[in-house]
């Protein structure tokens, strides 16, 4: 089974903790920077685990999943992936005596069911991103009794832990009120991110003009065939177009395709569009001032191509605490976004971006049409993106916080 277990260079003495955490999409971030504060902390000597997805029980679970049956929660997808996650985690936790363990820390609640078999002295924390009764609401499945053993065994979750960490207000509130946790046992500490030095010195140069260099980092192809700082098919300089940014895994969850077909029907003379996505289409040929990539290094996206963006949209059909979404406010960069997940507790409307509905192309064209026309007035709100971002979702304030909570949990 991979774990992918590393031990963080704690200090010698300080709570033994292990750490659990599901290592996929934007919980890869998590992981970079719990592990990066983990590692300077002296009160905690951890080992994290890496729980990933791709084994072969997972991927057989995975392809097993009838979507006709899993909306209506018919063949218990989803209460099985729990079970799955339970026997991920337990198998770890046997190399290791309960007497011993300072503290448990798992995230998410969809791996966190083997919390139920360790004795109640040991402190378990539990982070999450959403609940699962949020997200069957989210991802328009239909209401339906058959998700009540899920839903049973994430209360039971968590009612036994020590403390749920919540990314967010929205997925705290539903801990509250939708599971019946005692909101003294529930706090919110936001998601976290600190770009590397480098993207907030090339932001700086965004519109400076040739300094600033292409639409995307150097050496990115358009589909086209042009390469960027070249001319577009209409004989428009393409460093005169609005720079159009997603980022994404999950394509058409995060609604990719829809930005695409937006882009190339209302926008492809106007501005350039760059995709970064673990799953972008093959059909590239007739693509009009796109860029499309994948499998780019993190600090090679957060130093040379999220910060050349004049706009970032992020049209996503449902989604919990985005990463993705921070990090670009991070990068002095304003967002279109959906009012799904925590995205509005992330956007102030109108101030550092816009907020639009999910799935509907009307407003998605009302307002990139809106940032084409008003152009002049995107670095400020960019700018009131950064100041957000910095004040609220910045992993260098945010990370400490988690820390000291876990701290005043563990036992030693």
């Amino acid at each position: 089974m991979q774990d992918g277990r590393l031990q963080s260079s704690g200090a010698e003495g300080g709570a033994r903790s292990l750490f659990f955490i599901e290592y996929g999409l934007g919980h890869k971030t998590h992981v970079r920077f719990l592990q990066e504060h983990l590692a300077r902390d002296p009160r905690f000597d951890p080992t994290i685990f890496k729980l990933y997805w791709l084994d072969p029980l997972g991927d057989l679970l995975a392809r097993l999943s009838i979507p006709p049956l899993r909306e209506r929660g018919l063949d218990f997808w989803t209460w099985w992936v729990f079970q799955f996650k339970r026997q991920q985690v337990r198998y770890l936790l046997r190399r290791y005596d309960p007497a011993s363990l300072d503290l448990v820390y798992i995230h998410t609640q969809t791996a966190a069911t083997s919390i139920l078999d360790l004795p109640r002295s040991v402190p378990t924390v539990v982070s999450i991103d959403l609940t699962w009764r949020l997200a069957f609401q989210e991802s328009r499945y239909i209401g339906s009794p058959f998700f009540k053993p899920t839903l049973d065994l994430e209360r039971r979750i968590y009612e036994r832990s020590n403390l749920v960490v919540s990314f967010s207000d929205w997925a705290a509130n539903s801990v509250i009120d939708d599971y019946g946790i005692p909101a003294s046992k529930v706090k919110v500490v936001r998601n976290g991110v600190t770009l590397p030095p480098a993207a907030v010195a090339r932001k700086g140069r965004a519109h400076g003009g040739p300094a600033n260099g292409a639409h995307a980092e150097p050496g990115v192809v358009g589909a086209n065939g042009h390469a960027n700082g070249r001319h577009n098919g209409n004989g428009h300089a393409e460093n005169d177009l609005l720079r159009v940014g997603f980022i994404g895994n999950g394509f058409t969850r995060k609604g990719g395709d829809l930005l695409l077909r937006v882009h190339q029907e209302w926008f492809a003379d106007q501005a350039h569009l760059t995709m970064v996505a673990g799953d972008v289409p093959r059909q590239r040929s007739a693509l009009r001032n796109v860029a499309l990539r994948s499998d780019v290094p993190w600090d090679e996206l957060m130093t040379r191509v999220l910060p050349n963006f004049d706009l970032f949209v992020f049209p996503t059909r449902w989604d919990y605490s985005p990463y993705a979404v921070i990090e670009a406010m991070s990068a002095g960069v304003p967002v279109i976004a959906t009012r799904v997940g925590a995205i509005p507790e992330m956007i102030r409307d109108g101030v550092d971006g816009m907020l639009i509905e999910a799935g509907l192309e009307a407003p998605l064209v009302d307002r990139m049409q809106w940032a084409i026309v008003n152009r002049a007035k995107l670095p400020e709100m960019g700018a009131c993106a950064r100041e957000r971002a910095t004040g609220h979702y910045a992993a260098e304030q945010n990370y400490p916080q988690l820390l000291d909570l876990l701290a005043s949990v563990a036992r030693r």
